[in-house]
């Protein structure tokens, strides 16, 4: 096994993230450490995707190795040491076994999000270093997941939208319109208000209207919401308190744009490509189109996996987009 650890490249990662239930439900991150952990799961995502292996040192951890800029939006990587230092606090119990004296018991590992950060005095690189059975729990989709865009959590700046999305995508079925029915309890426990504002009509007004407005324009999946009245129909005193709100989820027509688009990152990337297939300059340019259209992150992973049989092939961009074509419709 190589001990060089090797710098994750965001423009490889995919775009959709699978986040275990224990985190959709139980944990309530800042924006901040959100996007930590969504470049995490978008790493573990990319090695399902193509099989690849992972790094564990000696301690028994696994290690992912980012630039500092690549887990935040912005330039302040300050925020970022600060994410890392208050994700590490939060905990998680892991369930397993061990032998005890010839018998097999069960055990309970209590361990961070994340066990260590370690990052150069240069920001030139920081090192995440993941617990390997949290990290096997994190892997295993066989217990129920949320899948959802990761490019929500770097275009919104605000916890709430995030939490609210996730949600959705946890709960919504394609091609199905339907939705959740919650009470004032439910939505500061399911959204993680908590005690922020006094009453629902202010969690609307502050949280959920502003939510709706932008998931419409940047998420694939978002929201119509129907305020429930003590009384129906009542608009004054008593009977018009709202006591729950029902929400219908659906897929918003926003166009699958590629929002982490990078012309240098894509340039670089594309330069990789024909140095491995030496492709002409209309072909270079047809890449190009593809890289502004599906994104960058799923191009790369789908020629990582299909080097082989693309190799063989005289024209690499018509198979290539041809096996475009096809995940992407296996993916719908």
């Amino acid at each position: 096994m190589s001990t060089k650890i090797q710098r994750v490249d965001i423009s490889t990662l995919p775009k959709t993230v699978q986040q275990p239930y224990v985190l959709t439900e139980s944990f309530d991150f800042n924006i901040h450490e959100a996007r930590i952990l969504i470049r995490v799961l978008q790493q573990i995502k990319k090695h399902q995707f193509i099989q690849m292996g992972t790094q564990i040192d000696m301690d028994n951890n696994v290690v992912m190795r980012f630039r500092p800029k690549d887990l935040t939006v912005g330039n302040d990587l300050k925020l970022v040491y600060k994410s890392l230092s208050t994700i590490r606090k939060k905990e998680i119990v892991v369930k397993g076994t061990t032998t005890d004296e010839g018998q097999e018991v069960e055990t309970r590992t209590i361990t961070g999000i994340i066990n260590e950060a370690t990052y150069s005095t240069n920001n030139s690189f920081v090192d995440i270093k993941i617990n390997a059975d949290w990290y096997r729990v994190l892997v295993d989709l066989s217990k129920g997941y949320t899948p959802f865009l990761s490019s929500v959590g770097f275009q919104t700046g605000n916890k709430h939208h995030l939490v609210i999305y996730q949600y959705i995508c946890q709960w919504y079925t394609k091609g199905e319109i339907e939705g959740k029915t919650l009470t004032e309890d439910e939505i500061r426990r399911n959204f993680k208000v908590g005690d922020k504002y006094n009453d629902l009509r202010k969690i609307v007004a502050r949280i959920i209207e502003p939510c709706k407005t932008e998931l419409d324009k940047l998420a694939d999946i978002s929201f119509n919401y129907t305020l429930n009245r003590a009384t129906p129909g009542a608009t004054r005193g008593r009977g018009a308190k709202i006591v729950s709100i029902s929400f219908k989820f659906y897929e918003t027509k926003t166009e699958n744009v590629n929002t982490t688009y990078e012309p240098k990152r894509a340039a670089r990337k594309i330069g990789e490509f024909k140095k491995i297939y030496g492709f002409d300059e209309t072909q270079e340019q047809q890449l190009g189109g593809l890289a502004k259209r599906y994104d960058l992150s799923f191009l790369s992973a789908l020629e990582y996996e299909n080097r082989p049989y693309l190799l063989k092939q005289e024209n690499f961009i018509e198979a290539f987009h041809k096996i475009i074509i096809e995940r992407s419709a296996a993916k719908k």
